[in-house]
Formats: C-alpha cells, structure tokens, sequence
C-alpha cells in the first residue's frame, strides 16, 4: 500500500472466532487486533473470551477451540474496555469484517449495554479484492495463498487478523493506485 496513505493512523487487523455464523444468536469466543500505533509501535491484543454458551462441537472443528478453553478467560463484558480503546478512531482491516466481525462486535457490545466503538475506517479485503476483481476464489486462505502469505494457523482470530493485514499491504502494492481509490469511495 502506498504507505503514506495510513501513515499517521493506528492501522489495525481485526479478527473474530465465535461460536457460529449468526450474531444475532451466536457469540464471540476469540478476538484478536494486531497492527501498528499512531507512532509505528507494534500492537497486539488478542484473548479468548468466555462467551457463557457451549461451543458446537461442529465449531470446534472449525477454529479448534473447546468450552474449556475458554473457561474462566473472561467475558465479552471484561474485554469490551481494552477492545473499543484500540478500536475507537482506528483504521480497522479485516476480512469479512463488515458483514461478519464488526456485526458480532455491534451486538456484543449491545448485549455489554456500551455503544460500540467508532473507527476512523473499515477496510474488508474481501470487498476490496471482489471490486478489484481479482481472480480465483475470495477467501482469506486463497487469498493470501495467491500473495505468498504464509497461514499456519487459520481460523485463529490472530493469524487471520494479521493476515487480512498482509493481505491489504500486498493488495495495494499489487494494484497500486486502483485499490486505493476503492478504498476512498
């Protein structure tokens, strides 16, 4: 990416693991936003949550994380501080974000009675690469497979937050210009 167009702003990949696919129901069992600060400093928060429901095991299969796992980590509520900190006036890039992560956030952050953070931006890198029209299948893992970024972990709310972010650097790199009118629309 043209660096210089989110120099100056916390830049932060955000990724989500929950208990399924419907946040009106579902809940939020791991949260992870891992970037860079104002400054260039490395951030990195990331936790298991304790979402007070039990975990499919269908799930399970999924992210691999089982009820007691997060057993005792902590609620939504207990995170919800840290997390909307990070978030508030952040340039947030995840993928699927927009109709996936931040919807699960939104409702959590109903469930926790606080309004939920303000970002600065959202980028979804599935909404960028379908715009940009970039070939193959759009998910994270052929994604980043078609830009050389190594995924040992996927479906783990850290390594899929950094790679979102990867994979927004090596889009803009590979469509300089064009990918970052998109993103100014």
């Amino acid at each position: 990416m043209s660096a210089g167009m989110l120099s100056g702003y916390r830049v932060l990949g955000f990724d989500l693991e929950t208990t399924g696919f419907d946040y009106r129901s579902d809940r939020i069992v791991q949260f992870a936003l891992i970037g860079s600060d104002v400054d260039g400093s490395y951030i990195n928060l990331q936790s298991l949550v304790d979402p007070r429901v039990s975990i499919p095991p269908s799930t399970t299969q999924v992210h691999g994380i089982t009820d007691d796992d997060v057993r005792g980590v902590g609620e939504f509520n207990q995170h919800v501080a840290d997390i909307a900190s990070m978030i508030e006036d952040s340039v947030i890039v995840g993928h699927n974000v927009v109709q996936f992560d931040w919807r699960f956030l939104e409702m959590e952050c109903m469930r926790a009675g606080v309004e939920a953070p303000r970002p600065r931006a959202i980028i979804d890198t599935l909404v960028l690469a379908r715009r940009l029209g970039i070939p193959g299948r759009h998910t994270l893992g052929h994604l980043c497979e078609r830009f050389e970024i190594g995924m040992d972990r996927s479906h783990q709310a850290d390594v899929d937050a950094a790679a979102a972010l990867l994979l927004l650097w090596k889009i803009l790199e590979a469509y300089q210009g064009k990918a970052e009118r998109i993103i100014l629309e």
